[in-house]
């Protein structure tokens, strides 16, 4: 790979983190907050295949679900121990 092939890269990589980072769907602190509670829930009372526990905690802290719903839903977090194991990497990757 020649340099500008190399500098074409490292560019899309950087466009394709700033598009991720800009499609979050909360601000750092409430994510981070989120996949912490998430997974210490998960860690009690194990995963029923859902998000109940990303569902309560946005309802306690009176956020909007829906795009939250949809963006973890569109990185494979479909209940909450993929809200963990999925979105939460995608997030870390990105952040």
């Amino acid at each position: 790979m020649n340099l500008s092939d190399r500098e074409r890269k490292r560019a899309w990589k950087a466009e394709q983190k700033a598009s991720a980072k800009e499609a979050f769907p909360l601000p750092h602190q409430l994510l981070a907050s989120l996949f912490d509670f998430v997974d210490k829930s998960v860690g009690k009372e194990g995963c029923d295949h859902t998000r109940r526990f990303t569902e309560s905690w946005l309802e306690d802290n009176r956020l909007s679900p829906e795009p939250v719903l949809k963006w973890l839903g569109s990185n494979a977090g479909y209940c909450d121990c993929e809200v963990i194991s999925n979105a939460m990497d995608a997030w870390e990757e990105n952040r």
